[in-house]
């Protein structure tokens, strides 16, 4: 093997000689190409030099579960800061690839910043690639998570320097935040070369990647996104389990939803698009699903639903599913925890009711 492993470095240490005189590549392309390369044949190596009895196996798993204490868990996780999603999946599992599906304009960036917001104080080495905003986009709406004032209020309108202050002294803890938002990703190649560089070199714990469907591969075949999806998540899935990272990828929903008869847009698993291959590659699979913006304003129950979003976890390998429901200001575009009303000294109860129609209206008062 060790051989044959020389081999095949002298044979690409030629072939890169090659691309490097071709005009029509850029720097980019000739490393991403080659980074992509070198690391499958590192995986190659791995899988042959880590084998792994099992017996070994069964004794280090009786192990890591025989001396873990009260507090630890057997699992690693990465906590999500919203209460009810930690207590369905205990957060978001090391080694897992989560999707988060919606439609356009339900929220999928906003619940990533929101994301990455409740983890900012934390200190957990988190990554953000952005494959549709810039770096500086993702910024602006992080301060405009922490302020609760709109993106557009911030981006253009004359703030005075009391104004100005109140921002900074409100979004101070993101300056020393262990957070890299990477920008400049728009391939499959890009991706995991970055993510290559970010578990090892930084190590970063979890990686968001928003959104699934805008990442290019390089394809032989023309026209055939259905196996070019298929690839992402299928490199995606690897990832996760080769760097022991979680990644939290978007993915944008078919219009089947908003198709489908009747009064309930509620996402399903055959809403992803090119549903295939993601349904089958990810651990656990979350929709996004706020129903005001389809104009369902009651629940059968008749709580009142402006401002509520609900997370579905529509597939969990590890367990059960459920929903669970958060606040959504739409004016700072930022998901919450819902704030339980108490009626007993130790027993929360959810009240939708309690929730104002109004207190979540774009048209609300502007703070400047």
């Amino acid at each position: 093997m060790e051989q044959n492993i020389k081999e095949t470095l002298c044979e690409f240490s030629r072939q890169i000689e090659k691309d490097a005189q071709l005009e029509g590549l850029s720097e980019q392309e000739l490393l991403n190409k080659w980074t992509s390369k070198l690391l499958s044949l590192s995986n190659e190596f791995r899988k042959e030099n880590s084998k792994q009895t099992f017996a070994e196996l069964y004794n280090e798993t009786i192990l890591s579960f025989a001396t873990k204490n009260g507090k630890s868990n057997l699992y690693e996780f990465v906590p999500t800061g919203f209460t009810d999603l930690d207590k369905l999946i205990g957060g978001l599992p090391l080694g897992e690839l989560i999707i988060l599906g919606a439609r356009p304009g339900m929220g999928k960036t906003a619940f990533l910043v929101s994301l990455m917001a409740n983890l900012a104080p934390l200190n957990i080495p988190i990554a953000y690639i952005s494959v549709e905003n810039s770096a500086q986009q993702i910024m602006l709406r992080l301060l405009s998570n922490f302020t609760e004032l709109s993106f557009q209020d911030i981006v253009s309108k004359e703030l005075n320097s009391f104004q100005i202050n109140e921002i900074i002294n409100k979004t101070k803890l993101l300056e020393k935040a262990n957070i890299i938002i990477e920008d400049n990703c728009f391939s499959l190649d890009d991706i995991i070369a970055q993510v290559d560089y970010l578990a090892k070199e930084k190590g970063v714990k979890l990686v968001m990647i928003d959104y699934l469907q805008l990442i290019k591969v390089r394809s032989r075949k023309e026209n055939n996104r259905e196996a070019d999806i298929a690839k992402i998540s299928r490199e995606l899935k690897g990832l996760a389990r080769k760097y022991n990272i979680a990644l939290f990828v978007n993915s944008q929903l078919s219009r089947a939803v908003e198709n489908r008869p009747g009064g309930s847009k509620r996402p399903q698993l055959s809403d992803l698009r090119e549903s295939g291959a993601i349904e089958q590659d990810a651990d656990k699979v979350l929709f996004l699903y706020r129903p005001e913006y389809y104009g369902i304003t009651e629940d059968e129950f008749g709580n009142n639903l402006h401002g509520i979003a609900q997370l579905l976890l529509s597939k969990n390998r590890a367990g059960g599913l459920s929903d669970v429901s958060l606040t959504f200001n739409p004016y700072c575009s930022s998901f919450k925890n819902i704030e339980p009303t108490w009626i007993t000294d130790d027993l929360p109860t959810i009240h939708f009711n309690n929730i104002r129609k109004g207190e979540f209206d774009e048209t609300n008062t502007n703070p400047f």
